[in-house]
C-alpha cells in the first residue's frame, strides 16, 4: 500500500509541473498567494488534488475516487494543513532542508484526518 502511495505522489510530480508551467505561461497567480490547484490526476482508485504555496511547497492530497467533498472543503483542508507546516518551519530550531518533526503538526494533522474520514471536517 505504501508503495502504491509513493507512486502516486511521484507521479503527481509531473502533474505539478505542468500545471505550474501553465500558470507560468498564463501570467500566474498574484504573487504572495497559494493556489489550489484542484485536481491534477485522475487514477482508477485516487483523485490526486494539489496545492502550491507561495512558497513553492507542494501539497498533494491523495483522496479516494469516491470521495464527493467539493473543492472548498479540500482548499481548506490544504490551507489548515500548509498553516501547521508553516507553524512548524517558523520554529527557531528548524534547519532548513531537513525533515519537518513537529508533535503538533502530527497531532493536529491527525485529528484532521479523522474528522475528513467522519465527514466532520468543517472549512473554515
Amino acid at each position: 500500500e505504501h508503495i502504491r502511495f509513493h507512486y502516486v505522489c511521484h507521479c503527481s510530480i509531473d502533474a505539478f509541473e505542468e500545471r505550474e508551467q501553465t500558470l507560468r505561461v498564463g501570467g500566474g497567480a498574484p504573487k504572495g498567494t497559494d493556489m489550489f490547484l484542484g485536481l491534477i490526476m485522475s487514477m482508477v482508485e485516487y483523485k490526486v488534488m494539489g496545492y502550491l504555496t507561495c512558497t513553492g511547497v507542494r501539497v498533494v492530497v491523495v483522496l479516494d475516487d469516491s470521495d464527493t467533498k467539493d473543492d472548498a472543503v479540500i482548499r481548506s483542508f490544504c490551507a489548515r494543513l500548509h498553516g501547521l507546516y508553516a507553524d512548524a518551519v517558523s520554529n527557531p530550531f528548524y534547519v532548513a532542508g531537513q525533515e519537518v518533526t513537529s508533535k503538533k503538526l502530527d497531532e493536529e494533522l491527525s485529528i484532521m484526518v479523522r474528522q475528513w474520514n467522519n465527514d466532520s471536517f468543517v472549512s473554515r
